[in-house]
């Protein structure tokens, strides 16, 4: 088996027809993942394939070319449509055989549940030869492992029942792989979380940096904001660390102020921890969410900083005050800024979030402390909860910017 020094690459393959049906949730999946995670096991593929020898079989072949250790969850009952252990045996290049010993245990298995075992359990009975039988205490279904005949790897069978599996999973594969892999590993991610910039936007600016090795550094997109993770692997908790704490200096100098916090920090969160430890607070005109910054606000905890919250009716009523106003040959940012400063309390942070115009158009301004200013197009509006969110990220982002006195990123995001 290569191990490439000791680093083991493991293929979860989940059986059953049922999960390809998406008639349940693949719970193993997840938990074998973690449980592989903790000992510093690379995981590069997981696959699902239904009940069907043939099928299976091809899988774990593939499986076995491009990975040391297999572990298969399911398909190891006592049904007709219960085919693991032979599609196994046939990946392995190895016979299907009999064990009496293997039998017995198993009946014995049903006598301490208090139940008799029925004849077509005498399948699970059989196992690819030379297979190391893996006691399950748990269940009636046994576990195995099977070396392929060419030296490719090996194969883990687990059950598919949820509870058998975790069981096998703590006390009998974790230990097993630890061993193979010549001791435990570590693995620690760190995600950076970053708002109001695409994920194209962030891959431009850190591509390179994507291509790493070790750390790895990836990006999960979600409405309004994308994060950044980084995982490092290590022989201990203190080089795996290391190498996070130098990719993260890296990744903070190119994407600045785009970066508003870490692992689960929400934005609003961060934002009115912000306004409150600053002992200032917020006034909004919103035409364009109806009043859901200031909720987010409010639900993150920090209601007391919000001073003002113009919305619907009102914040209709303020956008026509304001456009009396407005300067001839004035612009919609220069509406909004107007209004971000007629709603900013004294010494603090005013925000407007104003539109549509001409059907479709948007403008945000911020007024923040030391009369800092600044105006720019909106999301282009659409009835939409995705804009409706993008909105509210970037109206978050524009007042933690101004708290922060940081309008600009050293990327140019635009």
């Amino acid at each position: 088996m290569d191990t490439q020094g000791g680093v083991v690459r493991a293929e979860i393959v989940m059986i059953g027809t049922e999960l390809l049906l998406g008639e349940i949730v693949d719970t193993n999946a997840n938990l074998l993942a973690v449980a592989l995670r903790n000992i510093g096991m690379d995981l590069y593929y997981k696959t699902t394939v239904g009940d069907n020898e043939e099928r299976i079989a091809e899988v774990l072949d593939l499986a076995l070319d491009r990975s040391d250790a297999v572990i298969t969850s399911g398909g190891i009952g006592p049904t007709v449509d219960d085919v693991t252990r032979q599609a196994i045996a046939r990946a392995t290049g190895r016979k299907l055989v009999y064990s009496e010993e293997l039998e017995r245990q198993i009946a014995a298995r049903f006598r301490n549940f208090g139940r008799r075992m029925a004849a077509n359990n005498k399948r699970q009975a059989y196992l690819p030869e030379g297979a190391q039988p893996l006691e399950n205490p748990v269940g009636t279904a046994p576990c195995f492992l099977s070396e392929d005949t060419r030296g490719r790897g090996f194969i883990v069978c687990l059950p598919g029942v949820p509870r058998e599996l975790a069981h096998m999973t703590e006390h009998t594969v974790v230990p097993l792989l630890v061993e193979r892999m010549g001791g435990v590993k570590v693995i620690r991610v760190r995600v950076l979380r970053t708002c109001a910039v695409g994920e194209s936007n962030i891959d431009r600016g850190i591509g390179d940096l994507m291509t790493s090795s070790n750390p790895t550094v990836g990006l999960a997109a979600h409405a309004g904001q994308t994060d950044v993770r980084i995982a490092a692997r290590a022989d201990s908790e203190a080089d795996a660390e290391a190498l996070i704490a130098g990719m993260e200096t890296e990744l903070r100098s190119r994407l600045g102020v785009a970066v508003y916090g870490v692992e689960k920090e929400a934005v609003a969160e961060v934002v009115g921890g912000l306004l409150s430890r600053r002992d200032l607070t917020l006034g909004v005109v919103d035409t364009l969410t109806g009043g859901q910054l200031s909720r987010e606000l409010n639900e993150a905890g920090f209601d007391s900083v919000v001073a003002a919250d113009l919305h619907g009716t009102d914040a209709d009523r303020a956008l026509a005050a304001a456009r009396a106003e407005l300067p001839q040959g004035g612009d919609d940012r220069t509406l909004a800024r107007l209004l971000a400063e007629q709603v900013a309390p004294d010494g603090g942070v005013g925000l407007a979030m104003i539109g549509p115009f001409n059907g479709r158009s948007t403008a945000i301004a911020v007024r923040g402390p030391g009369d800092l200013q600044t105006s720019e197009p909106g999301r282009r509006f659409e009835d939409s909860d995705l804009v409706r969110r993008w909105t509210v990220m970037l109206g978050l982002d524009r007042v933690r910017r101004a708290v922060l006195g940081v309008l600009e990123s050293p990327v140019d995001w635009n």
